[in-house]
């Protein structure tokens, strides 16, 4: 088994409610506006802490007053500031941009960074995004034979060297593209693949994938064990060994002895009601839902939602800190959880 490691996912938009109004998004009810002060404090205690990665989404508009941080830029930006941790995009968007270039991209953030990206990928899912920027939104299967594509050209990019690729697929098509310089890392940053889909996402994740991101939408202990028997499977008919590919646990992470706080946050947090592509899901309403899901509650309590993920296969969990900008949270699972697993 590799070895455990806790990340930080950076508020890259501010959700706390306006004006008396529900929270305008779940992973960030407590920061009623975007700062980048703030943010970058985030990100420097969270080095600081000693958490092994840190991880932007890529989205354009979500949050209050639809203000939200570009991630490449904003990862590009960190890289400047930190010194030691992992940065990640969790997940970058197939079609926001040219596969080729974000091979190209990629490389270079890698060479700045010495070899510290790990590079999250998805299909693309809202639509809103795609109709307010301009993007054609077409259906989830051709979406996600583009990413495949996309993968598999960066792939032949990359190993290419100082020889010019060439890629003519279905959807994409490059000729003599150079990368170079390549990246550090050897033969490329991890790919870590974001889905849920158990036909055709999740064999995507056993062909391709260095790591399989789980979301909120799949947080319990018995979706994950289920999803990740089902990538088992789907290794088994492409060939691959299952051992190559980690799965990562990502969601929210409330950590606190008061109880009180606790009260408060979980009253910010919830209901959750999934997106109409989970409507078949029931919405996340009580505490005992949200403790199904979620990483919550004493440092004890925390361990033990932790040692549950871990038996079931997890060894990356990517939390967000739901009290942010205040940092107790993250400062006492820094203090009294990571170090059981250390």
């Amino acid at each position: 088994m590799s070895d455990i490691s806790f990340e930080y996912n950076v508020p890259v938009f501010a959700g706390a409610p306006d004006e008396g109004t529900e929270p305008t998004h779940r992973d960030t009810p407590a920061y009623e506006s975007l700062d980048w002060e703030a943010t970058k404090m985030g990100v420097q205690k969270a080095e600081e802490l000693g958490f092994d990665a840190v991880w932007a989404p890529d989205h354009l508009l979500l949050g209050r007053d639809h203000a939200e941080y570009e991630c490449w830029t904003l990862l590009s930006a960190i890289a400047g500031f930190t010194e030691d941790i992992n940065l990640g995009s969790l997940v970058l968007c197939n079609d926001y941009r040219n596969p080729a270039l974000v091979a190209k991209m990629a490389a270079t953030l890698d060479v700045i960074s010495d070899g510290r990206l790990e590079l999250g990928l998805g299909a693309g899912w809202h639509e809103p995004e795609y109709d307010a920027y301009g993007w054609e939104y077409r259906d989830g299967f051709e979406r996600l034979m583009r990413l495949d594509e996309s993968i598999r050209l960066m792939k032949r990019m990359w190993a290419a060297g100082t020889d010019g690729a060439s890629f003519d697929g279905k959807h994409y098509q490059i000729e003599d593209a150079y990368c170079v310089p390549g990246p550090v890392q050897d033969p490329h940053p991890p790919i870590l693949v974001g889905g849920q889909g158990e036909e055709v996402t999740l064999k995507l994740v056993a062909k391709h994938a260095d790591v399989w991101n789980t979301d909120v939408f799949n947080g319990d202990v018995e979706t994950l064990e289920h999803k990740i028997d089902v990538i088992e499977d789907h290794c088994e008919t492409v060939g691959r060994d299952p051992d190559e590919i980690e799965y990562s646990w990502d969601g929210h992470v409330i950590c606190t002895r008061d109880e009180g706080k606790f009260d408060r946050l979980l009253d910010l947090m919830t209901p959750i009601q999934f997106e109409e592509e989970y409507q078949d899901q029931a919405p996340i309403v009580t505490e005992e839902d949200a403790r199904e899901y979620f990483i919550m509650g004493t440092p004890e309590e925390c361990a033990e939602a932790i040692e549950r993920r871990i038996d079931a296969g997890v060894t990356k969990f990517q939390g967000w800190f739901i009290d942010f900008p205040d940092t107790d949270g993250m400062e006492l699972f820094a203090d009294e959880v990571i170090p059981q697993f250390n």
